[in-house]
């Protein structure tokens, strides 16, 4: 009987005035947010849906950077999001927001932080102190984000060219305090995201010639399109091979993978306490969920295989990817996943 009285005590309280006018505004605020994302050229890229990228910490740090500079698009700028850019070893690494416009092309690195920031041009690894309460702090190190970016134009010139105009931006969350960063090229910025637009708008002003016409932003943007819609196996790879240099371990190699295919992109996030790699010569990430790769799976079996994982000595389980160009094909994962990102291929390719 009491619980038939709370109950129905609830059922009330559900239509009183006071709860569900508020109840209902908020409705129709996120779904006017959620039909104007997904107008958008974030959505249109990734496809991630507007409550992943509002939940996710790296997501919505690039989402933000591309909102301060949406009004571009007017000017004929194109954007992309999550570029895995091939490298010479067979490796990629992974720009979070590029712009094409008749300026040339801005590369950002999006670095959605709290905290105070320390680095310098040519510091290797960067700091990032947060407080912990009563008077403490607690520091973090991440790669240096301007080597990292780097690394990206680098990459990307071999793949589109040396001629075309590229500048490096590094966009720190307004949430941060950039306390003693020091930057002596030209060509870079370090910048809260509050500021990016003015910055933006100041770089293409020292450029009075347009570099690029309408046709030579398309053919860039078709050309990379196909780069930020790679499978969850590359993803993953994309990860490994970060860790594997991190660790000073060879790197094994997944099935090559066709970057036309198009699939449901990984869920990535980023920590306000960094993961990034402190000694990846040239790429790192901030990881906190790697891609879910979807897959039958069964424990290791075959003497010939290492049963234990060398990264947490979890065991290793044969997974079969069911979706992707590489469906089909095996591979080992951790049996820690998602806290260990741990894979190994499987010299065969497809299962009978």
């Amino acid at each position: 009987m009491e619980l038939l009285k709370v109950l129905f005590s609830f059922i009330l309280l559900l239509f009183d005035p006071v709860f569900l006018i508020p109840a209902v505004i908020l409705i129709i605020i996120f779904v006017k947010k959620n039909r104007d994302y997904k107008k958008c050229a974030y959505y249109q890229v990734t496809k991630h849906p507007y409550l992943s990228v509002r939940h996710n910490i790296g997501r919505y740090g690039e989402y933000l950077t591309y909102k301060r500079l949406k009004h571009m698009e007017a000017n004929g700028a194109k954007f992309l999001f999550n570029v895995y850019i091939p490298k010479a070893n067979g490796e990629t690494t992974e720009i979070d927001v590029l712009m094409i416009c008749s300026k040339g092309i801005f590369v950002f690195e999006s670095k959605n932080y709290s905290g105070w920031i320390f680095g310098s041009e040519s510091q290797k690894n960067w700091y990032q102190t947060l407080p912990t309460g009563r008077g403490r702090s607690h520091k973090e190190h991440f790669y240096n984000p301007v080597m990292q970016n780097h690394s990206h134009i680098k990459h990307l010139r071999t793949l589109i060219g040396e001629q075309i105009p590229m500048r490096s931006v590094i966009v720190f969350s307004d949430r941060c305090t950039l306390k003693s960063v020091q930057i002596h090229s030209n060509d870079i910025n370090v910048i809260y995201r509050y500021n990016i637009a003015p910055v933006v708008s100041e770089i293409c002003k020292q450029t009075p010639l347009d570099v690029l016409s309408d046709s030579d932003i398309s053919e860039i943007y078709n050309k990379l399109y196909p780069f930020t819609q790679v499978d969850e196996i590359a993803k993953v790879q994309h990860i490994s091979n970060i860790h594997n240099n991190l660790n000073g371990k060879s790197v094994r190699k997944i099935p090559s993978v066709t970057p036309t295919l198009i699939v449901q992109k990984s869920e990535m996030s980023e920590h306000t306490t960094t993961t990034e790699s402190i000694s990846a010569p040239e790429d790192s990430v901030d990881v906190a969920e790697s891609p879910a790769v979807i897959a039958e799976s069964k424990p290791v079996e075959t003497p010939q295989q290492p049963a234990k994982c060398p990264w947490c000595n979890g065991n290793l389980i044969l997974r079969t990817a069911t979706r992707g160009a590489n469906a089909g094909n095996q591979f080992y994962g951790c049996s820690n996943y998602p806290k260990c990102k741990y894979i190994q291929n499987v010299t065969n390719s497809k299962m009978v």
